[in-house]
């Protein structure tokens, strides 16, 4: 089990809400939404039990349609779990909710009951799907979660130090020696190459194999690509076809992805619905153009421009790259020692985008011409109200002209200025120069 950010909000809801509200946890499938709540029922409460309906299905219509005297529920439910009688104050966890949405408007009832906590999981596609017909509970909370960031992933491998090393470096605006920043970059490489899925960082921790790795992420990419077509079979959406075509967007830097391509419009229902199946899944993050970029970039959004970007940079990483054991490891081995003759900006582009949203923020991204040039910037988040502009520069990029433009074009409302890129940690006139293993830190 591996130590996640998620587990101190869920430790807030506990203390927040007395058993009053239950939580339910939202995100892509293999993220580790169960491992999370089982972990957390063992650790917080005097027992727990973990009720996983995508095993258990109809066969408890007749237990739930007995809410009204809940003492014979309690009797029923416990009778069929196999179980005795949980302790007061104990957890519930409803696994996989989607497949028994009927539990999930049993919460009202047994939220008042108050003789438990309760959590439920699951994806949120399938929860969409199957809550038609039936009343989403007022005392249910939600939280997002998100694969494994880059400080989770070195907590994970052992390397706690070094985050807190990155977090004393920030908060104190020094920069690290040029010796330990190629080891720190040459770390954040291994997470381009690993990614933040749980299943393939245990992968990599227990056997340093990186064939191996990606047959880990491949299998949850097989995974996906399935759970795609049998949505798009369902509704009549293109999600397969959309999610494929990302890598192709993303290796030309587009300043938008090009629907067109797909046969339809980006106004069109069939878009629409495609483009609310993929992000109710996370399996995309969305980073849309606002018109206007001085806050309230919501007001100003264009439905018409945006871009695509993986939920995990390591799945993206096994996507483009061979996948047969030889090419795989080599492939592997350069991008963690920066000898890959191809251009990994849209990899690090992806793992920011990936951090942004990870850090609790929506990005959107601005172009504007001046002078039939076009200057962009990649990623502008609103905190501490002030818009923050956030450029990515590989090695071979360091130009700074979009985002000098644009501070002055929007000086009263513009903040610091980000640079992310991979070199050291530097501050000069109201510009941050961030590298990619830093941005975990930023608040």
């Amino acid at each position: 089990m591996f130590k996640r950010k998620i587990y101190n909000s869920l430790l807030e809801w506990k203390k927040s809400s007395n058993g009053s509200t239950a939580l339910l946890i939202e995100g892509a499938r293999r993220v580790g939404k169960s491992t999370i709540a089982e972990s957390f029922g063992m650790n917080e409460f005097p027992a727990y039990k973990l009720i996983d309906f995508s095993i258990y299905g109809d066969e408890f219509k007749d237990i739930f349609a007995k809410l009204s005297n809940i003492e014979e529920f309690f009797s029923e439910l416990f009778l069929k779990l196999g179980i005795s009688k949980l302790q007061k104050g104990s957890l519930i966890i409803f696994d996989e909710v989607q497949f028994f949405p009927t539990a999930r408007q049993a919460i009202k009832h047994l939220v008042k009951d108050g003789r438990y906590y309760y959590i439920e999981t699951g994806s949120l596609v399938s929860i969409k799907e199957n809550t038609k017909d039936i009343l989403i509970p007022s005392e249910e909370e939600s939280i997002s979660m998100y694969p494994m960031d880059y400080e989770e992933f070195l907590w994970a491998n052992d390397l706690e130090y070094e985050a807190i090393e990155l977090r004393n470096s920030y908060v104190n605006r020094k920069s690290m020696s040029l010796s330990a920043h190629q080891s720190l970059i040459k770390h954040f490489r291994m997470y381009l190459a690993v990614g933040g899925m749980p299943q393939a960082v245990d992968t990599y921790i227990k056997t340093k194999d990186f064939y191996k790795v990606d047959k880990s992420k491949k299998n949850i990419i097989k995974l996906y690509k399935e759970d795609l077509r049998k949505i798009d079979n369902k509704y009549g959406t293109i999600c397969y076809n959309v999610w494929t075509r990302m890598p192709e967007m993303l290796s030309t830097h587009s300043s938008r992805f090009i629907v067109s391509g797909l046969d339809t419009r980006s106004d069109s229902i069939l878009f629409t619905n495609t483009m609310d199946k993929l992000i109710e899944y996370k399996m995309i993050l969305p980073v849309y153009k606002c018109n206007e970029p001085t806050g309230g970039f919501k007001l100003t959004k264009n439905d018409d421009y945006f871009k695509l970007y993986f939920s995990d940079v390591g799945l993206f990483t096994s996507i483009i790259y061979p996948n047969n054991i030889v090419d795989s490891k080599d492939v592997y081995q350069r991008l963690i020692l920066d000898k890959l003759s191809t251009n990994l900006g849209m990899l690090f582009e992806n793992a920011v985008a990936q951090g942004l949203y990870s850090l609790g923020f929506e990005p959107y991204y601005y172009f504007w011409y001046e002078e039939k040039t076009k200057y962009e910037i990649d990623f502008l988040v609103f905190n501490r109200g002030k818009v923050i502009p956030f450029e990515v520069k590989s090695n071979k990029t360091s130009s700074k002209k979009s985002i000098e433009l644009f501070k002055n074009k929007y000086s009263k409302v513009v903040g610091e200025k980000h640079f992310i890129k991979s070199k050291p940690l530097k501050y000069e006139d109201n510009t941050t120069i961030l590298p990619f293993y830093m941005l975990f830190c930023y608040e």
